[in-house]
């Protein structure tokens, strides 16, 4: 999860730069290029985030139905 923040930041970060509507970046095919990176650093961004989700919810599944986990649930 934390590596889906980060990345999700530096994906903002690329975002913003690669807008057509800001001067920071260079010519508009340099610009179609960060956007496309954005793109691409938001998928993984998005990739991560699932699964850090994905593995505490079987974490937690597999306690919920294991017999001999002591604490509440």
């Amino acid at each position: 999860m934390i590596a889906a923040v980060s990345l999700g930041f530096f994906g903002s970060i690329f975002g913003l730069v690669g807008m057509k509507c800001t001067k920071v970046g260079g010519s508009d095919q340099t610009k179609a290029k960060i956007a496309c990176l954005a793109g691409l650093i938001f998928i993984l961004s998005g990739l991560c985030s699932m699964t850090g989700c994905s593995l505490y919810a079987n974490r937690i599944t597999s306690e919920f139905f294991d017999p001999t986990f002591i604490a509440q649930k």
